[in-house]
């Protein structure tokens, strides 16, 4: 079995300790060629000088082009027994050859990542001088933001911007989340993000047209020049986002809400909870109408269910306050994202981002789903 290191994943909601952080991570990050010759010993270091973690071992292994390749050293339970195969794997010429224009991305002699030739690093710390240079952006502020393996997401609101939701009672801040990776396994991208301040529930937003993503190729200066034109389209977009969100509040999450979902293939296992229960669909196959007829009011119910089962003390005063007769769909929406807020970083960013896709759907939707007057306000 292969013995690598642990992947730690940092969280912030302190710019300077976020920037701190990723300049010494930029101090201690190097892109080296492949050794040609590479030798394992005891499962867990390479030519007697790198270590790996288990992101790094894994790119290692695709690399070579054997699909299967970590698995299949991770399951055996022999010690020295990977590293034996692994060896002689190493040495033939077909290797080799996929390696030789590979190279070892390391953080103090710890291999986390692999990339190619035409790969263009584009450290963290460039990137976040790049987003506030020349006094540009000054108004973001920022949310929250995680690193980890050099991947860096970050979401920042705007000082003085963000809608009033109900009445003037709640107000939604908005802003930009931006990636990073300095491993080849996420482009430089941008997307717009809301956050609730009075329970610090965050969303993710994608944008709707141009070009939001950045591949880590060509020069540094085009870099630069890129990450300012999806900041650009992104701010464009506020509006945009502004609208879909706020009309989420206009309607309501009904009886039959949770079998128009199913029927229509809304986006709703958001939660890996939900991907286990492998709710009903149309395309699902059913041996008789009654298990189609089980299976359906089975996902009804699992749905129905959403606002009691994951969401938080805030979604639980909302979804039972006894001075409302109807919630809506943002009251629902919001039960994903403050469950979020009790998960690992990289679950809350997939439930953030998913929870932003099902704002999209509904807004598409929305007239199958019970919108009708966009001036009848709905009380919170």
């Amino acid at each position: 079995m292969l013995n690598y290191r642990p992947i730690q994943t940092n969280r912030y909601n302190d710019f300077n300790a976020l920037r701190h952080d990723v300049e010494i991570e930029e101090d201690f990050t190097n892109y080296t060629h492949v050794p040609i010759a590479m030798y394992f010993e005891n499962d867990q270091t390479i030519n007697n000088k790198f270590t790996f973690n288990e992101y790094g071992i894994k790119a290692l292994c695709s690399a070579t082009g054997i699909n299967g390749l970590f698995q299949s050293m991770n399951a055996v339970e022999e010690p020295l027994m990977a590293s034996e195969f692994l060896n002689k794997l190493f040495t033939q010429d077909n290797i080799r050859k996929e390696l030789a224009s590979k190279r070892f991305v390391t953080i103090e002699d710890e291999i986390v990542g692999v990339v190619g030739s035409r790969y263009l690093p584009y450290s963290n710390r460039q990137f976040l001088d790049d987003l506030f240079a020349d006094n540009k952006n000054e108004t973001l502020t920022l949310s929250r933001a995680s690193t980890s393996n050099t991947k860096m997401v970050a979401s920042f609101v705007e000082e003085h911007k963000g809608f009033q939701m109900k009445d003037g009672e709640d107000f939604t801040k908005i802003g930009i989340s931006v990636k990073n990776s300095g491993v080849g396994n996420e482009k430089v991208r941008s997307t717009i993000w809301t956050l609730r301040p009075q329970c610090l529930n965050g969303m993710v937003h994608l944008i709707d047209k141009g070009i939001t993503s950045a591949k880590h190729t060509g020069i540094e200066e085009a870099m630069k020049n890129k990450l300012d034109s999806m900041i650009t389209l992104a701010k464009d977009q506020y509006e945009v986002i502004k609208e879909r969100v706020k009309l989420l509040t206009q309607i309501p999450y009904a009886n039959d809400t949770a079998k128009t979902f199913l029927q229509l293939e809304a986006p709703v296992d958001i939660i890996p909870q939900l991907r286990k229960e492998k709710l009903y669909s149309p395309k699902k196959k059913h041996v008789d109408v009654k298990a189609h007829n089980e299976d359906l009011n089975r996902s009804i119910k699992i749905l129905d269910e959403v606002p009691q089962t994951y969401g938080g003390i805030h979604t639980d005063a909302v979804w039972n306050s006894v001075y409302r007769d109807k919630n809506s769909m943002y009251d629902y929406v919001e039960s994903f994202t403050e469950y979020a807020q009790t998960c690992d970083a990289q679950t809350q960013e997939e439930i953030e981002e998913d929870a932003g896709k099902l704002t999209s759907w509904i807004s598409n939707n929305k007239l199958h789903l019970g919108y009708h007057d966009p001036n009848i306000d709905i009380p919170f």
